[in-house]
């Protein structure tokens, strides 16, 4: 097994060719990266900031935070971007739509007016309620007082949301009224979530199966891209803490084109119509997880990104010019058609998320990873996405080669290290549900480090 630095084909700008910056880093970013290289109308992806992983695997990086908005416009100005594509929310929801288009720069994604339908679970509660979909019990509260005695006072209330964006966190899930307390405890008064709100949601709490549909949109039209079953929680049988999501199979076994095109009818058509109608257009992805419950879909939560993991597993489906789809979404007209002409493999997958010791509260870090990257290469339907890995360089580098273009083709890291809770997703494709739950669950045995943790049925029964 080796940590040497990968040699792909160098990612250097071509004589002709669109030019994409896609902000943030991680298994996410490297998803949508791979997926617009393979557009032809692309030469070059850049990432800002990026991580050392990408830079082991080929991909420049930027030098600029991911909410430093002015310095990332001036990139994309510097390195003549074509199109800016926003993968975490934190960015959408602070507004760096709205800078990149007051200074003429095509992004991907909507404005920090439209983003609020993802940025304030209130308000997209307050939403679907008055356009009627079928969404799970609620109530709003501000203070802990009020939300301690609908807790108290009623059986449904056990699910308790602050109002804000945590990256899938920012949420306790209690079975018993005795349980409340401590969970409105951490979400409101410690802030355990980091967040700013002092508003929270109280949810009925539903047993199901969760799954997630992608579509794009240009504010009018809405093109469906796939759909993906869940497994969110930490540990087999879906027990444990909530997280982002241990794994996913597609498509979703579980829904079928009719439930598919009740969604689009029923639930995300009325969220565009009616953001547009209020003057607050929803422009990029917009995905939405459901409850399945006794045959009935219920909405979670709508999402204005590309999610992760889910990104993964979807776009190892996609080819054709992705590109194109994308930039259809800043209101050419042309998203339908764009997103027609794209090519997707519908043999079923599975995915499976690797973690580190402690997620998804205080995980640990500086754990050394082996990968076997032959393994991975040597199979077009395995792939391997990297998300909290650092890859630390062996040998220093001289001044002038390290501002060379060519520095991907001679890095010589031989140490890749853990940074954050989520390590890396795996997915595979295959010809049945079981045979790419085996390819995906043999692959994960090519990757080591101290703490490892991931679930061990997903996809089972299938």
């Amino acid at each position: 097994m080796t940590t040497a630095p990968l040699q792909p084909e160098p990612h250097s700008p071509a004589s002709a060719g669109a030019r994409v910056m896609i902000v943030g880093g991680g298994a996410r970013s490297h998803a949508l990266g791979e997926a617009l290289l393979r557009s032809p109308s692309v030469a070059t992806v850049l990432f800002a900031p990026g991580t050392s992983g990408l830079e082991r695997r080929g991909f420049r990086t930027l030098p600029v935070a991911s909410q430093d908005f002015l310095g990332l416009a001036e990139m994309a100005e510097l390195e003549e971007i074509d199109l800016t594509v926003v993968g975490p929310n934190t960015p959408l929801v602070d507004g760096i739509v709205d800078v990149f288009e007051a200074r003429g720069l095509p992004i991907f994604g909507p404005t920090q007016d439209a983003a609020k339908l993802e940025g304030s679970k209130v308000f997209a509660r307050v939403l679907m309620n008055q356009l009627a979909i079928e969404t799970p019990r609620f109530a709003i509260c501000d203070t802990v007082d009020r939300a301690a005695h609908l807790a108290r006072t009623t059986r449904w209330a056990r699910v308790f949301k602050a109002d804000g964006i945590a990256y899938g966190k920012g949420v306790r899930v209690t079975h018993r009224a005795d349980e409340c307390d401590e969970a409105l405890k951490e979400v409101m008064q410690d802030n355990i979530f980091g967040l700013e709100s002092k508003r929270i949601v109280v949810e009925e709490r539903l047993d199901g199966v969760e799954v997630t549909v992608f579509s794009l949109t240009d504010g009018v039209d809405i093109a469906v891209l796939g759909h993906v079953l869940n497994y969110p929680r930490l540990l087999d049988g879906d027990l444990g803490p909530p997280t982002r999501g241990m794994g996913q199979l597609a498509p979703a076994p579980v829904i079928d084109a009719r439930m598919v095109a009740h969604i689009e009818r029923d639930v995300l058509r009325p969220a565009v119509d009616a953001m547009a109608s209020r003057g607050r257009p929803l422009r990029g992805a917009l995905f939405v997880d459901l409850m399945l419950v006794r045959g009935e879909a219920l909405v979670l939560d709508y999402n204005l990104r590309f999610g992760d993991p889910a990104t993964q597993i979807l776009l190892s489906r996609v080819s054709g010019d992705f590109y194109a789809a994308l930039q259809a979404c800043r209101g050419s007209g042309q998203l339908l058609a764009a997103v027609d002409a794209l090519v997707f493999d519908e043999r079923p997958r599975v995915s499976v998320v690797l973690t580190a010791e402690g997620y998804p509260e205080r995980y640990t870090r500086g754990a050394e990873i082996t990968i076997d990257d032959a393994h991975f290469a040597a199979d077009p339907d395995l792939w391997l996405f990297e998300d909290g890995v650092r890859w630390i360089e062996a040998v220093a580098q001289t001044e002038a080669v390290a501002q060379t273009e060519a520095v991907d083709q001679i890095k010589t890291g031989d140490r890749i290290e853990t940074t954050g809770g989520r390590t890396a997703t795996v997915v595979a494709a295959a010809a049945t549900y079981a045979e790419a739950r085996n390819k995906a669950y043999e692959a994960v045995t090519h990757i080591r480090y101290a703490g490892q943790h991931c679930r061990t049925d997903i996809g089972a029964g299938y």
